[in-house]
């Protein structure tokens, strides 16, 4: 298992951003070559190519990529409550994490703060309002009525990517319901304290949120 420099690996995080973003297309290597045998096992078991392209993505992010990233030759995870695994050992400290949509998977890496992104296919199907009275507060609602679809899918990644730094997903839905997320670039979410960056990225065909807790 190595990194390979034939990947071509886009870098999008803004001038400014204080976390690594980068994001590759699952159709951009072999995967398999690149991984090493636990990886290879984990990425096989998808039969469909589509989700076994993105398994092994997100697989080289795990171990290719980020040991690279860290000058380790390895790194090692435990899971926390909630599923959500977290870097230890040497790499203790440094906040991680993944997302994936359509043909695309994300990583974004920061020390000392807990991370989470979210990508979102502007074209997805999704039963906005059913989904929107779900899982969005009162004022969060009235920007879905507002703005449509865009705006959704723009409020939708931001709460991903702020439950994913906070470690419990979607489990807390009274957080989920009490969030006062608006359609800015960057923002400080009041509840919760994270900053927040959104953004539609590839041609606006996504939309692309990191959240970052101190």
């Amino acid at each position: 298992m190595s990194q390979n420099p034939a990947i071509a690996v886009q870098d999008w995080a803004l001038a400014g951003e204080p976390f690594r973003l980068r994001a590759v297309n699952i159709h951009a290597a072999d995967w398999p070559r690149w991984l090493p045998a636990a990886a290879q096992e984990r990425a096989a078991r998808f039969t469909d190519p589509q989700a076994a392209a993105r398994a092994g993505a997100a697989e080289w992010f795990k171990t290719g990529w980020l040991a690279h990233e860290l000058g380790l030759p390895r790194v090692e995870w435990q899971t926390a409550e909630h599923g959500k695994p977290h870097l230890t050992g040497a790499a203790a400290g440094w906040g991680f994490n993944l997302s994936h949509a359509g043909d695309y998977v994300v990583a974004a890496l920061v020390k000392d703060a807990a991370i989470g992104v979210d990508l979102e296919s502007m074209t997805r199907p999704a039963e906005i309002e059913l989904l929107a009275r779900r899982v969005f507060s009162p004022t969060e609602q009235e920007l879905v009525w507002a703005g449509g679809r865009e705006v959704f899918f723009t409020l939708w990644s931001q709460k991903e990517a702020l439950l994913k730094a906070l470690g419990c997903g979607w489990a807390d839905g009274r957080l989920v319901r009490r969030t006062q997320l608006t359609v800015a670039a960057q923002q400080v979410e009041p509840v919760t304290g994270l900053t927040i960056w959104s953004r539609r990225v590839l041609g606006g065909a996504y939309a692309l949120a990191v959240a970052m807790a101190r």
